[in-house]
This record gives structure tokens, sequence and C-alpha cells, in this order.
């Protein structure tokens, strides 16, 4: 790695440049920002002491990632963006190049310099909007702002004296991508830095600050609430901005030792989860260290919940949140890779309706908080779900976020954290609770190959014809007369080898004629008689329409549960007078396939699937009855 070395013009202690590059220096010896101006050195002045923090990084550090040449930690700026604050450490690798390592709320984002493309001036940025970086790809804007270059230590590749606001434009891409434009102190962009998040594993450290020391780097004195006294237990003190007493409720400003923000004489809650709490969820052993109650008001009324802040040093923040007895498990994800429809969102090849937007205020605030948070702030949100996860979008002028809730029991936010005696009973359906009918897909399977079996069946049975037992040709005597005794038979025996329906089939030659036959099944070994009667018809004709026919020249009848025996068939067939029919053809069938029989069995077997059907659908009304799209109009969609 090239280097520079001079003098620090304040104090005269050496000064050594390790990266070629850099532009800034800040004297190890009195903590003056001294800058390089072609061969001579400025002197800034002094930079404020760093803030300590729990960070494994130091400078002087080594490391290695994803190939590129090894590096050294050469360089550490702090910023301060008015709500929070957070760390940049310079990476200078060993062929003289240099990159970022952005260090917030317990994640690392390792960024490299890019070319910079066409961008917008920074008044016109919009968070939210879609910005096109060429080779780079495509980027939401998530944050736009400005920060105070508030301290730093070794060198920084920019010339910029401390206490300058800075301005930039935080992206985020798909795939995880994020990116950085940076406009310095102007308005046009002056840098784009594009990477992604990495963990501290990814980076091959040859060493990194133990538990210990970390512990020792941020121990604080124990703090007392300037309000009432009451101990403050401090669990993230590098990355505290609010502080909220837990015994008084007075809001207090944790970068201005304690200063009294809001005053309160009693807190305005209690927590479900008491502050200070620990739980594993996720493999995680994860510590409460905040709680806040936000509401939206629709149409006059006030819908709230709570949202509880968790905190682990080496992961971060997430979000336990409950509403109504439901609990969701949130934590933070990357704006890039939620893709924008019209009513619906995608995330990770799910698809997520929109369920309810509104405007979201803080009303009571307890702990600590990584941002500069207080009591009536409001945010746009908006949710969608995909039961049972929900994805939520927050966002102000300057901030977007996006956060991905998956919904828990509250048994096991209890059994996770220790706590004691129950959690309160849900009330009503949470957006995003899946339905409590796990059964029902396996059901609704079974029903449909039990369907398909019994249809098959059915036409198997219909295709064979059933059973012949019987097939009689009958002729009617000229003299007879309809109904008399002289046009009545009984057919040739016939045998019934086991139980079953029976199927009476006849063909008449009528034509603009009927034939009636009353009928009689006549058991020979027991005398027992099961009647039926059938009519055929058949007419045709012409009108101012054309011709017509109606009826046929075949009817049927069926007789039910007929026993097995030895049977005769008794007709006495009655016409239309004047027009005999010249005779008719008879046949009996056994086990004949019924439609009626088909229908009842699926009915049978769609029973449960139906019953399941009806409570899904009273479930999913009651869900959506809280949208802003309800169940009657859900179709119409609708969007943040």
């Amino acid at each position: 790695m090239s280097g520079y070395e001079g003098r620090c013009p304040s104090c005269g202690g050496p000064l050594v440049f390790r990266l070629g590059s850099s532009l800034l220096r800040i004297c190890d010896h009195c903590g003056v920002a001294v800058a390089r101006k072609g061969a001579d050195l400025a002197a800034y002045g002094k930079v404020a002491e760093l803030i300590p923090t729990s960070s494994v990084l130091a400078l002087g550090q080594e490391g290695g990632y994803e190939g590129a040449p090894r590096f050294d930690l050469v360089g550490r700026l702090q910023l301060d963006y008015g709500t929070g604050a957070w760390d940049e450490w310079l990476l200078g690798f060993r062929d003289g190049t240099w990159a970022w390592l952005s260090e917030s709320q317990g994640k690392f984002h390792y960024l490299g310099r890019v070319p910079v493309p066409p961008a917008p001036h920074f008044g016109d940025l919009r968070v939210g909007q879609t910005l096109d970086l060429g080779p780079p790809g495509t980027f939401v804007v998530i944050e736009a702002g400005e920060a105070r270059f508030v301290t730093a230590e070794g060198e920084l590749p920019f010339d910029v004296a401390p206490g300058s606001m800075l301005r930039y434009a935080d992206l985020s891409g798909p795939g995880g991508q994020f990116g950085t434009l940076d406009y310095g102190t102007g308005a046009t962009a002056e840098a784009l830095f594009v990477g992604r998040e990495v963990a501290i594993e990814d980076l091959g450290l040859t060493r990194t600050r133990s538990d210990e020391e970390r512990r020792t780097k941020v121990a604080v004195a124990a703090l007392s609430c300037p309000k009432c006294g009451g101990p403050l237990e401090i669990h993230a003190p590098d990355q505290a901005q609010r502080i909220a007493c837990p015994y008084c409720g007075s809001l207090l400003d944790a970068t201005r030792d304690l200063a009294v923000l809001e005053a309160l004489s009693h807190p305005p809650v209690t927590p479900l989860v008491p502050l200070g709490s620990t739980g594993r969820w996720a493999g995680i052993e994860w510590t409460v260290i905040g709680f806040m109650q936000r509401s939206v008001t629709a149409e006059g009324v006030r819908y709230p919940w709570d949202e509880y802040l968790l905190y682990e040093p080496r992961h971060g923040f997430r979000w336990l949140v409950e509403a109504k007895g439901h609990w969701s498990f949130v934590e933070p994800v990357n704006a890039g890779d939620v893709i924008n429809g019209m009513s619906r969102k995608e995330y990770r090849g799910q698809s997520f309706r929109h369920f309810q937007g509104g405007t979201a205020r803080v009303d009571h605030v307890l702990g600590e908080f990584y941002w500069a948070v207080a009591r009536g702030d409001e945010t746009d949100t908006a949710d969608y779900i995909c039961p049972p996860l929900m994805l939520s979008r927050e966002g102000t002028r300057t901030e977007l976020n996006w956060s991905l809730g998956t919904y828990a029991g509250g048994e096991a936010i209890w059994k996770a954290f220790g706590l004691t005696g129950s959690p309160p009973e849900p009330q009503g359906i949470a957006p995003h609770q899946p339905p409590p009918f796990h059964e029902a897909r396996h059901v609704y399977a079974r029903f449909l190959l039990g369907l398909a079996v019994a249809v098959l069946l059915f036409l198997g049975f219909t295709v064979s014809g059933g059973h012949p037992l019987l097939k009689e040709s009958v002729s009617i005597p000229r003299t007879a007369a309809p109904g008399s005794p002289e046009a009545a038979l009984f057919t040739d025996p016939f045998v019934v080898p086991d139980e079953g329906n029976l199927e009476v089939r006849v063909r008449a030659p009528v034509n603009n004629s009927w034939l009636y036959l009353d009928g009689a099944l006549v058991n020979d070994e027991t005398g027992g008689l099961d009647e039926f009667d059938l009519e055929v018809s058949y007419y045709t004709g012409v009108d101012s329409d054309g011709s017509w026919s109606e009826g046929g020249r075949e009817g049927v009848a069926y007789v039910a549960a007929v026993p097995a025996g030895r049977y005769v068939m008794r007709l006495a067939p009655q016409w239309e007078a004047g027009r005999p029919p010249q005779g008719y053809e008879v046949s009996v069938r056994s086990h004949v396939p019924r439609v009626h029989q088909i229908v009842l069995a699926l009915l049978a077997l769609a029973a449960w699937p139906l019953f399941l059907a009806w409570r899904h659908f009273r479930f999913e009304s009651q869900r959506w009855s809280d949208s802003d799209h309800p169940w009657f109009t859900r179709g119409g969609g609708g969007d943040d």
C-alpha cells in the first residue's frame, strides 16, 4: 500500500497516510483533522471524541473479502443524521484502492466505488423513487437526507472539514444490493458506492474484539432518571438515541446527558413483556430493550397496537408486535427485493395482497431506541398479507422501510420469554392469521380423489349396461280395446340372481300417439308384488316455425331393491282410441347405474369439504371486514 508521510501542522507530530489517495488524516497525537492540500498539510481543528461502541471492528485490523486484495481498516468516520448515528469504516486494499464498510443498527454493508451515472439533483430525489444506475442496476431510494460529519479517526478519502453537513441517498436493489449516492456538501452526485449486506464472518478478519473487550469499551456508569431518580439499565449504549424511563415515562435524550425531552409523572402503559426480558426466538437470544404503543385512527375510531424492540449485539434489532392478543415477529427486509404491483407486492416469490393503510402515530414509549423517537411521531403505513406473513411499508418524506412479520401465537411468546401466567386471549382475526383449518387442504385432495374414483366407477357401470335378464317382443291383438284383459299379458319367467334395482325399458313404434303400460313385477315363489308404470309418446308436426317433434319412442321405469328370485311381469297396455300400436318390445336389466346414485355419493363425499369451505369463507369474510377492501368489494383491489 503506497503512503505519504508528513508532520501535523498543529502539534508537529508525525503523520502517515497509509492509503496514497487519502485526503484527510486525524492526528494520533493531538486529535486535529489534517487535510492534504497538494504537497501541503492544513489543519481543520480538533475533532470530537469518538462515541464508544460495542463494535467488533478496530483500526489496524486486517481482512479479505471475496477474492479482493487483502485490506486494512485505516479509517473510521462517525456521522449523525439527526435521529441517530452510524460508523463508516475505510478499507484500504494492498493495491492502493479502497472501499467502505458501513456499520449501523448491528448491520454491515460492504460498498465499493463505481462510476457515477447521470443522477437526479439532490433536491429532486424522492423516497420510493426508482433510479436506473446503468451497469449497477435499478435501485429504489429508501432514504434521502443530510448527516453531520461528527468525528473520525485514522484517514479518510475526502477533504471535508469536521462538522460539515454531507448529503446522501441510500438505495436498495434486488438480491440484497445496497448503494449510496454521495452528494458531498452540494446538490450534484459526486460518487456512487454499491455493495450488499455482509456478515462479519465474511470479512476474513484476522482478529476481532472479544465480547469482554467490547463490554469494557462501552461500559457506562450507573444511570438514573433525572426526573424521578429511577435506575436506568441501558442495553445498547452505543446505539441508544432516546430512553423512556420505565418508572415515570419521561422521555430522555441519550445523546445529551439524558436531557429531559418530555416529563411525565407515571408510565402511561404497562408492557405485557417487561423491559429487560430475554427470550430465544429463531435460535437467537433477544433482549427486550424498548416498548412503543402506536395507533391508527380511522373514521374517528382509534386502533392501537404494541411494539417491543428486541436487540442482540451481533444481529441488530427486531420487533415483537402485539395487536388484540395476536403476535408477530418482525424483521427488516431489503426494499429492492419488493416488487411493486397495483394492489399486490411480491417478495421472494410470494404474492402479498394489500390489506390496509393509514397514518401510524406514536402514542407512548418506554425503554431505549436507536432513533430519536418522540410521542406524536407519524408515519405513513401500508400492510400487505400472505398468511402467515405480513409485508409492511413505513415511509416519511425522507425515509422508507419495509419489514416482514410472521404470525405467532401468544403461548409461543410466553414460552420463549419465560413469562408467567397466560397471554391475553386473541380478539377477532388478525390480518395475517393463518386459517385454523390446517386439514382442509388434505381433505380437499382426498375429496377430489374420491370424486374421480366415483365418477370412473359410474361411467364403467354405465358403459357395461347392467345385467340383461329378459328381452321379449309383444304383439297387441287387433280386436283388443285399450286397457282390456285381451291386451294384457304375462312375460316369460326370468331369474334375478341377487338383490338390486331393475330397469324396465319399453320401445314402441308410436307416431303422433302414445302407449301407457300398467306393470307389476310378481315373485313366483312368494307372490310378492312390485308395481310400476311407464309411458311412451311421440308427436311431430309442422307450424310457422317449421317442423317440430317431442317425446320419444322409448320409455323407462325402475324398480328399486328387488330381492333375488324367480319373477314374471304383468303388463296391461292402454293407448289412444283409434290409434292402437302394432306391438312393443320390453327388456329387463338388473344393477343399472342411476344418476341420483352418483349424485348422492358425491354429496356424501363433499359434505366435510363443503363444511370446511363454509368455515373458511366465514373466516376470510371476517378477516377482510377489517380491511380497506371488505370481502364484498375485494375484487376491486386498492393500493397505498
